[in-house]
């Protein structure tokens, strides 16, 4: 009988000691395997005519430069006319007549945050414009085409 438990014993340890041993294995295959895709991608691409090289030149779009004071001039319209709504519900309807005077490539988001504050941002590449209501008033954030932050703060009086 004593035989037996320790034969059995044996036998766990040996499926435990096989099953490590196996996944070690694995992973160092799963290493190897992931190293010759780096290897392969950090390639540059060889024509078939031998040793020639081509160097892949990353694509970059120009902006033009109307296009950025456009989106400049846009967001200092949007800063005069101090838009001050409120409500979630229409903040769509203001997003949507902001973007349609923007550049075409302008991308836009609404994102709703905790305690009943949203914000509606627009970008243009290096360029943005943010609407931001919060609990104490309604924020501009305004990063023009040569990088300055301009800042509008409505704040609203606390109630006592």
């Amino acid at each position: 009988m004593l035989k037996i438990l320790l034969w059995l014993c044996l036998f766990i340890v040996f499926i435990g000691l096989w099953k490590v041993l196996f996944k070690i294995h694995i992973h160092q295959h799963f290493q190897q395997y992931r190293n010759k895709q780096q290897e392969y991608s950090n390639k540059p691409a060889a024509t078939s005519m031998g040793e020639i090289t081509l160097v892949t030149e990353t694509c970059t779009e120009d902006v033009e430069e109307y296009e950025q004071q456009l989106f400049d001039d846009i967001c200092q319209i949007f800063f005069e006319q101090k838009p001050t709504e409120r409500e979630m519900a229409k903040a769509i309807t203001l997003q949507e007549n902001a973007l349609r005077k923007m550049p075409a490539k302008t991308k836009t988001l609404i994102r709703k945050l905790d305690l009943s504050e949203w914000s509606i941002y627009w970008t243009f590449y290096d360029q943005s414009l943010e609407y931001y209501v919060g609990r104490y008033g309604v924020f501009y954030t305004h990063v023009d085409r040569f990088g300055y932050e301009h800042k509008l703060e409505l704040k609203e009086k606390q109630k006592a």
